[in-house]
């Protein structure tokens, strides 16, 4: 092994140097490994660590990092290895000279080398959503601006109830987070420590502040907050901030950037990843991804994308922006069977004519679900609040939510949270390739038919269901409780307060329409949701 890299780099020296080019390189395997999955804590934080054990997720050889030797191998050949992926056992490297590339495959612990970004390329155009100066909306509270994306999935019923994404971790992989270290609408971000760190994946050495702002216009959404302004899905999570995305091309690098990012995050504790970013078309053409071969989640990024939700991550993706183009379908990683692709609607909950359609390749129903993605108040890099259009802003008001939801749910799993979600879509019973299962009702999802504590001593016995006259609801013990009964709009039908019983009879349902009905029990320190249905 030694002996071949050895010749190879004779031959570099031999032949000169030629024009740096990116590659990805994938290993054999993970032989003598200094690292064991007996000690985990030497490449997993204690917070990823915990999340696996909440959600009963094993640790497995495939985190373990990339061998070392490997590595230290490449880099003894002159090879410059910038990342290394321990779920697809790669790295991606770059390299002056070409023939070394060309025959590292010859190495007996390389399986393949793959070019993955030209030495040299540009583009001229724009590879985001075009931010446009909006009008004001009318005030709602403490919303501002952001009311109507918010509430078009009644998301403020989180917010009411104290749900704003306390100790949840997004990480937003994006292209850059220009003058994120200093607009005004993320000062209680840094003033509250919930910016965790940033990492660039691009550029290692740059200020990721001073990079593209796309990534700034996302985090804004989620995270924003100005007084009777504007207030973000999630005000009050923490946030890892992670480039991936050269804005100047388009090239199979970048999405493997984004692989060692979610490794990253998965790393470091992250519970939910926002990726406002997609990828089909490369600005090489032999290199760009075919629908029919390609879209079925098979790419590096969508298999990364799946092994990522394998670890108890929430992963939220961006369905694309196609919709009225050639390609017309989602790209990758929207093509993932395990994340929850985005869709754009407008205000009034018509799908965008630029929203990427699906299914996947293999038919599976994309995107998952829709919400607003026209006309969204987004943080510009002038300071003002601007109106955005793109999947790339419906995708963060999402993951805000679900951040909140999470928080409200604490001993859900993230595919209990991904399900939830995606149940409490408008249409989840007849999900089609436009809307998926439909527009998300987070109060809805919210409402599960689970004791928030897990106690089940406590639980009551909500029957009979359907019902037609009257609901009955039984404990075992007697308690104080207040009973709430709610619509699926979200108005209070029933609300009354019980003192010291276990037997409680509702006689007032009678006069209930035909429907589903959300049944809330609540006391001082607990409470209880259960879906029912009225029948004729």
């Amino acid at each position: 092994m030694k002996h071949i890299l050895a010749i190879l780099l004779i031959s570099v020296i031999a032949q000169g140097v030629f024009a740096q080019n990116g590659y990805f390189v994938s290993f054999s395997d993970k032989s003598n490994s200094p690292y064991s999955i007996e000690r985990p804590k030497e490449f997993l934080s204690t917070r990823s660590i915990e999340r696996r054990e909440r959600q009963n997720i094993q640790i497995t050889e495939e985190d373990l990092p990339v061998n070392p030797a490997y590595l230290d191998s490449l880099k003894k050949a002159g090879i410059d290895v910038r990342h290394a992926t321990k779920w697809l056992n790669g790295a991606i490297v770059f390299s002056t000279n070409k023939s070394l590339m060309d025959t590292l495959a010859r190495v007996t612990f390389v399986d393949a080398v793959e070019i993955t970004k030209p030495s040299s390329s540009s583009r001229s155009e724009q590879k985001f959503e075009q931010l446009y100066p909006g009008l004001k909306s009318e005030l709602k509270s403490l919303y501002g601006d952001a009311w109507s994306q918010i509430q078009t999935v009644n998301g403020q019923k989180l917010h009411q109830l104290g749900y704003k994404g306390n100790d949840i971790h997004i990480a937003v992989i994006d292209a850059g987070f220009y003058k994120t270290d200093e607009l005004p609408l993320f000062e209680h971000l840094w003033n509250n420590n919930q910016i965790i760190g940033t990492k660039d994946f691009v550029n290692p050495v740059s200020n990721i502040f001073n990079e593209h702002s796309h990534g700034m216009s996302v985090l804004s959404i989620m995270g924003g907050k100005a007084d009777k302004e504007y207030l973000g899905t999630a005000p009050e999570a923490s946030y890892w901030l992670l480039r991936t995305e050269d804005a100047s091309s388009e090239h199979p690098i970048e999405p493997d950037y984004w692989i060692c990012a979610a490794e990253f995050a998965d790393s470091a504790g992250v519970d939910i990843i926002n990726t406002s970013l997609g990828y089909y078309e490369f600005d090489a053409p032999s290199t760009s991804y075919s629908y029919d071969d390609d879209m079925d989640g098979s790419t590096r990024i969508s298999r990364a994308s799946d092994i990522a939700a394998s670890k108890g991550m929430l992963i939220i993706t961006s369905a694309g922006n196609e919709g009225n183009d050639t390609w017309r379908y989602i790209g990758a990683p929207a093509d993932a069977q395990n994340c929850i692709a985005v869709g754009a609607m407008l205000p009034d909950s018509t799908k965008a004519v630029f929203s990427s359609f699906g299914p996947t390749s293999n038919g599976r129903t994309k995107p998952e679900i829709t919400c607003q993605g026209v006309s969204v108040a987004v943080q510009g890099s002038s300071g003002s609040i601007y109106k955005g259009n793109g999947t790339s802003f419906s995708a963060p008001v999402i993951s805000g939510l679900a951040a909140c939801l999470w928080q409200a749910l604490p001993l859900k799993t993230a595919t209990e949270i991904r399900q939830l979600i995606i149940d409490s879509g408008h249409q989840s019973s007849n999900p089609n390739n436009e809307l998926g299962y439909g527009i998300p009702n987070f109060e809805l999802a919210y409402h599960v038919d689970i004791p928030e504590n897990e106690v089940a001593e406590k639980k009551w016995k909500v029957g009979p269901n359907p019902f037609r006259n009257e609901l009955r609801l039984t404990a075992k013990s007697n308690m104080d409780v207040t009973v709430s009964i709610v619509d699926l709009t979200g108005r209070l039908k029933y609300q009354q307060q019980h003192v010291n019983g276990k037997q409680i009879v509702i006689n007032k349902v009678a006069q209930f329409t035909e429907g589903i009905y959300i049944v809330t029990i609540k006391s001082k320190h607990f409470h209880q949701h259960v879906k029912v249905i009225k029948s004729y």
